[in-house]
């Protein structure tokens, strides 16, 4: 017989996935098997598999601990991590808020890419048990504050709270021309996957997303080549692929340095950054309930203007 008691990384979780998870090289049918024959038990009791589970519940498996760990996954070798630095805004027992340098991938788009804002967070973490999750993605060119989960009940609140739109997301932004006063700038999204572009309609599509930016003009900065930009306070009410991107675009006012579309190139590369989050009501049945009416920023980049 062998018992082990679940962690935080365990609960919240349907219990058939858990034994999935932990007698990793068994078939979904031998685990319904032992389930109905009683062979493992949920604390002392007789599971179905389809129980959610909690922190401290005791998993009991009438079987030898040579049986269990024939049907786990051998040991994984040691790998390298990066031990590079990442810039801290936030932290607590289930989450990290990081400031996320432009031009830094926040998760690998294909095999063998390295060095991105989530390899440095679990070299940072050195968590075998969980492998910690980002809940809002930023471009490659994009700067600023990204959150990330440290446990699986912080990973599902996290993406509860931003799925049902209860924080801000508020970015700064320069673009080309003169761009004055405040908009809600509403249409429909879709993405071109192949060039990896999304564009904006005014019309509804059957693949489109409908999409909300609000923007506000901070002022109006005159060039050394006499040309104009503007700084623009955004609040991204819906998070899309390249939202920011297309929907001022769309507008004539691409983002500086973004070529792909249509603005002109610079060396620091394209001006956007997520400066603040700002949780709203946070429900009092979510682990990250205290995080209700707090505001998290990250500065504006020295090169910004540059």
């Amino acid at each position: 017989m062998l018992q082990i008691t679940l962690t935080i990384n365990q609960s919240g979780r349907r219990f058939d996935r858990v034994l999935a998870a932990y007698l990793s090289t068994a078939p979904k049918s031998l685990i319904q098997k032992l389930l109905r024959k009683k062979r493992i038990k949920l604390n002392g009791k007789k599971a179905a598999g389809n129980e959610i589970t909690n922190i401290n519940d005791v998993v009991t498996f009438y079987m030898s601990s040579e049986t269990v760990a024939a049907l786990q996954k051998p040991p994984k070798t040691a790998t390298k991590t990066l031990q590079k630095p990442i810039k801290i805004i936030y932290e607590d027992s289930n989450i990290l808020l990081v400031d996320k340098p432009q031009g830094l991938l926040t998760h690998s788009n294909k095999p063998g890419e390295q060095d991105t804002l989530v390899d440095r967070i679990i070299g940072y973490l050195k968590n075998a048990e969980f492998t910690p999750s980002v809940c809002n993605r930023l471009d490659y060119n994009t700067s600023g504050l990204v959150a990330c989960a440290k446990n699986m009940p912080a990973l599902q609140a996290l993406n509860a709270i931003f799925a049902n739109r209860q924080v801000d997301k508020i970015y700064f932004a320069l673009v080309q021309g003169e761009l004055q006063g405040n908009d809600n700038l509403h249409g429909y999204i879709i993405k071109d996957t192949a060039a990896n572009r999304s564009y904006i309609l005014d019309y509804p599509s059957e693949s489109a997303i409908a999409v909300h930016t609000e923007y506000a003009s901070q002022k109006i900065i005159t060039q050394p080549n006499g040309k104009k930009i503007s700084l623009l306070k955004i609040i991204l009410h819906t998070g899309k692929s390249h939202q920011i991107r297309a929907h001022l675009a769309n507008i004539g006012h691409p983002l500086v340095g973004d070529k792909k579309y249509g603005a002109e190139t610079t060396k620091t590369g394209q001006k956007l950054h997520c400066q603040s989050l700002i949780f709203k009501e946070i429900p009092t049945t979510s682990p990250l309930h205290y995080l209700t009416n707090q505001k998290y920023q990250a500065p504006i980049p020295n090169n910004f203007y540059e």
